[in-house]
């Protein structure tokens, strides 16, 4: 009997593709966003940005606005981010009176275009998704400059340093404490989109939250806690 012709492969029946199918990519969605680029020289401030909790508030300012809008009607989550705002805006209005009352000091000593040489300035980009990161960004920068004016007094001798160093860490704690009451009301938001079975939609969208990148080479854990100035 000849032996059985075998067909090729092309041949036999129903043939099995070996690749493997494609994944279907998840829409995303296409948000505005400002690249807003902080120049920040004085030693405080560079901490505050540099903190580990700067990224955790600004991804808790937009995913509070995210999550507000799935989990609430219209009229709530507008509420919520008034009071958001409210709260950023009053930080804003303070500090700017603070620096205003500096540039008088600076002013009446003759010292208005006198500002100091910084040895480690620090440009970061923060890329803005909401108006509320752009609020928090901002006191980032004005405590900047309210910090290179008590920096310019000291430094002329017309201020002690003990006051300097209290001015800039009470402005400093302020700051971070409003970001760590935006990350506490972000939990209880998730937490309540959970409830209301919508923890795939917000983590969806969490994922095209859009904050300050790392700057490149540089460890944040590796940043002291203490100056040669608070130590002594």
């Amino acid at each position: 009997m000849p032996p059985e012709e075998t067909r090729p492969d092309s041949e036999t029946p129903r043939a099995r593709s070996t690749a493997a199918p494609r994944a279907r990519q998840p829409y995303r969605h296409s948000r505005p966003v400002f690249d807003l680029t902080l120049h920040i020289q004085s030693e405080y401030a560079r901490r505050l940005l540099r903190d580990r909790e700067f990224r955790p508030a600004m991804h808790a300012l937009y995913g509070i606005e995210v999550i507000l809008h799935l989990v609430s009607d219209d009229t709530e989550a507008e509420r919520v981010e008034a009071l958001i705002h409210a709260r950023l805006e009053g930080l804003a209005d303070e500090l700017q009176r603070e620096i205003a009352r500096l540039q008088v000091l600076l002013t009446d000593q003759g010292l208005e275009r006198t500002r100091p040489r910084y040895t480690h300035p620090l440009d970061v980009t923060i890329h803005v998704a909401s108006p509320a990161m752009a609020l928090y960004a901002n006191l980032i920068q004005e405590l900047d400059r309210l910090s290179v004016g008590l920096d310019t007094l000291w430094l002329s001798g017309l201020l002690a340093g003990k006051e300097r160093l209290a001015a800039a860490k009470r402005w400093r704690q302020r700051i971070g404490g409003a970001g760590q009451e935006f990350i506490g009301l972000h939990r209880r938001a998730y937490t309540a989109a959970e409830r209301q079975g919508q923890r795939d939609a917000v983590e969806a969208a969490a994922r095209e939250v859009l904050s300050m990148p790392e700057e490149e080479g540089d460890d944040p854990a590796e940043a002291p806690d203490t100056s040669p100035e608070e130590r002594t």
